[in-house]
């Protein structure tokens, strides 16, 4: 099938009007995002990877999840139940859609949270080969690729007229395809512009890494405080991750009534480990960051049997200190 580019517009229409969400990337404030859009006039096509990752849609910055109140008899509370919209994520690149199950089996894991499942649930992923890339790509070094359809329901590649053709990947991709079958096209002999593949990075070795990791002895490595010495905390890798998952809940309310919100945190901040007694397990900022490198190559392989870390780059271009991920994957994959 051939999805044209104009057709993209009519399409944004047809799920905006049923009451469907239409996110896509968008420029704001001079840098590409994901957003909730009304218009197809909005929708950028041309950029290599928007600033955040789209797992906001499915597990937001901040919601409430219960609220309560106080009166004589004690306190009650209400328990949030979520409707989630029927949901399109446009424009998605392949190490965004990559995320997905890993997001997924952690929200699965021992509890079924339903304020990530019931959304994922009604959400339609249609993905775009990548046509352009920088020096902070790296997804073919942990086995991935602008050609990777994992966690993606409809996969697209750019015609060289600037068309797309369309791939449907899973059941769910070919009802979208069929329900909205006015915009696609029958495909005819079209030509597809080259992907961009980043070159992989010689001297990381991922197995290995994860090898190095595993060995308890090089949990007190010195060179961990070598390699991440310029950390300064300030979580700005955790919140672009599209992997990251942390949350904190709280309460925060008035005089009488409040409510209970689940908020994303980050692993890098000083206080996330900190115990109500003043220790904290992880009181030096290396520790920290070796905790989000152990999660992301021997935690998350180990007990998911999905990605930590999709090669994105986004937290090497967010990074205020230029620490480099990749820079650390090379340093341990020399390690014995």
């Amino acid at each position: 099938m051939i999805l044209r580019r104009d057709n993209i517009k009519r399409l944004v229409e047809l799920v905006t009007s049923t009451g469907g969400v239409f996110v896509a990337p968008v420029v704001d404030t001079r840098q590409v995002v994901y957003r909730a859009i009304g218009s197809g006039e909005e929708i950028e096509l041309n950029y290599i990877l928007p600033r955040n990752s789209f797992k906001e849609f499915l597990f937001p910055q901040t919601e409430v999840i219960a609220r309560f109140s106080m009166n004589k008899g004690g306190v009650d509370l209400e328990n949030m139940d979520i409707t989630p919209p029927d949901t399109v994520i446009f424009g998605a690149r392949p190490c965004d859609t990559a995320s997905l199950p890993s997001m997924r089996a952690v929200f699965t894991w021992d509890y079924i949270d339903e304020f990530y499942t019931r959304r994922e649930e009604r959400i339609t992923v249609i993905s775009i080969g990548c046509t352009q890339g920088d020096d902070d790509c790296f997804c073919t070094t942990v086995g991935l690729s602008p050609e990777s359809r994992k966690g993606a329901d409809i996969y697209l590649l750019e015609t060289e007229q600037g068309d797309f053709v369309v791939e449907s990947v899973t059941d769910r991709g070919r009802d979208f395809i069929q329900r909205y079958e006015e915009v696609f096209e029958q495909r005819g002999d079209v030509k597809t512009k080259a992907l961009f593949m980043p070159e992989r990075i010689d001297g990381i070795d991922v197995e290995r890494i994860k090898g190095w990791l595993s060995k308890k002895e090089n949990y007190q490595s010195p060179l961990w405080a070598e390699l991440a010495r310029k950390c300064i905390g300030c979580g700005a890798c955790t919140f672009t991750c599209p992997t990251c998952h942390c949350f904190d809940i709280m309460d925060e309310a008035g005089l009488l009534e409040g409510e209970r919100r689940k908020n994303w945190d980050s692993c890098q901040f000083d206080f996330f480990t900190l115990h109500a007694s003043g220790h904290n397990p992880r009181d030096t900022q290396f520790k920290r960051w070796r905790n989000r490198f152990m999660c992301k190559f021997n935690f998350y392989p180990n007990k998911f049997s999905s990605r930590g870390c999709v090669g994105c780059g986004r937290c090497i271009r967010v990074c205020p200190v230029r620490l480099d991920i990749t820079e650390v994957m090379e340093g341990i994959s020399k390690e014995q």
